[in-house]
């Protein structure tokens, strides 16, 4: 298994950028995982036909000990699965939060 993590500055294209690696190496037959841990919750967008799908934390906190894989995991473009761990509200604290 290989773990490739992208990190950087707001706005600079982080999301774009891993959606598009994310999608290559599908189509090029790699397994591929995407999580993303922006606090916008929006780095798998692009690989789920522009659908935003619910946040770790999100459904942590409505469905408690009931949580399963299936409420965080999602397949996306190629069969990429996808999870947005979520954070803070934007601008307040450590997107880093999100994933601890």
């Amino acid at each position: 298994m290989r773990k490739i993590a992208i990190y950087g500055k707001g706005g600079i294209g982080k999301s774009t950028t891993t959606s598009n690696l994310s999608a290559a190496l599908a189509l090029k037959g790699y397994k591929v995982m995407q999580v993303g841990c922006d606090p916008k919750s929006d780095s798998t967008k692009n690989l789920m036909k522009g659908m935003r799908i619910p946040t770790v934390l999100e459904q942590l906190k409505e469905k408690g000990e009931a949580l399963e894989l299936k409420d965080i995991v999602f397949e996306g473009f190629g069969g990429i699965l996808c999870v947005e761990a979520g954070g803070p509200t934007p601008g307040i604290g450590c997107a880093g939060r999100g994933i601890i």
